[in-house]
């Protein structure tokens, strides 16, 4: 029996919304992104690296260098001005131990007043193990200059 105007078949997605999981790939893969061509590598072989870093570091996501494509062209089209710009740190200890002490209380706070609070993921605690932040923020899109660009002849 059908409820609703659904019909069989995968539920369909509301159009203009964004799963969490694609948006934590499009980060990954824009800050990998910026990296790389931050130390002077060519398009073609930041989109290489791209790849290569993610599947190293991500293996649970899926990736290849079309997708980084999509990704980057979704994310920073050609004309914009302002685009979100992520880049990726490790935590030093003290943001670690702030974040540990907001988790917490979030935890004390859903506890005590019997509300349902989403958690913050629990962080390893393992201290050889870094842990990785992105920060994220409007920006200016970069522009990577070409390095074999003709020059205009007199």
């Amino acid at each position: 029996m059908q409820t609703g105007n659904r019909g069989p078949g995968r539920p369909r997605k509301e159009e203009g919304t964004l799963e969490y999981k694609q948006f934590v790939r499009a980060g990954i893969v824009n800050a990998a992104y910026d990296e790389a061509r931050q130390s002077d590598q060519k398009h073609s072989v930041a989109v290489r690296q791209v790849v290569e870093f993610v599947k190293q570091k991500y293996p649970e996501l899926r990736i290849s260098e079309t997708a980084v494509r999509r990704i980057l062209a979704e994310w920073r089209p050609r004309n914009s001005g302002a685009i979100l710009r992520f880049e990726r740190s490790i935590m030093t200890e003290e943001e670690i131990l702030k974040y540990r002490s907001v988790r917490d209380q979030a935890a004390a706070f859903q506890h005590q007043n019997g509300l349902k609070v989403p958690m913050l993921p629990d962080i390893n605690n393992n201290p050889t193990k870094t842990v990785t932040k992105f920060v994220f923020g409007f920006g200016e899109r970069p522009n990577y200059p070409r390095f074999n660009r003709k020059t205009a002849k007199d």
